[in-house]
């Protein structure tokens, strides 16, 4: 004879089996692919270093500074698309130095780098402009 109780403790426990690693299985990350985060990575390798923040950072700020003199004033700072500049200017003198540039993007790239191995990927790059953004 057939033991209906027992069928049916195995039917719940391997529904609640699947039920519970449905449950605990990873959330697939959705990837946003940005022109700019291609840009900083410039060894193509899915992650921006420190060092190619630093590269993007002076290529940014001499691109910006279209009268070379050495620091950006507010007319350079409004024509930053990315507007990562724009915070920069620590001392409220109108004005962005190069080291108050580079202040601001270790600070970007510390924010950034949300499990601190010193590299970001570009998971945590969108996740970061999302926040900014709210998108």
């Amino acid at each position: 004879m057939i033991n209906f109780s027992k069928i049916l403790a195995l039917i719940l426990c391997f529904g609640l089996f699947g039920f519970i690693k449905g449950f605990a299985q990873q959330p697939q990350v959705q990837h946003i692919s940005s022109p700019v985060f291609s840009e900083i990575d410039q060894d193509q390798n899915g992650f921006i270093s420190a060092s190619e923040m630093q590269d993007y950072q002076q290529r940014r700020f001499n691109e910006l500074d279209k009268d070379k003199s050495g620091h950006l004033d507010q007319e350079e700072l409004i024509s930053d698309k990315t507007k990562m500049h724009q915070a920069a200017d620590r001392d409220n003198d109108n004005k962005v130095t190069p080291q108050e540039s580079d202040t601001q993007f270790k600070e970007y790239f510390q924010q950034m780098d949300k499990n601190k191995d010193n590299q970001i990927s570009e998971a945590e790059y969108t996740d970061y402009w999302k926040l900014i953004y709210r998108f």
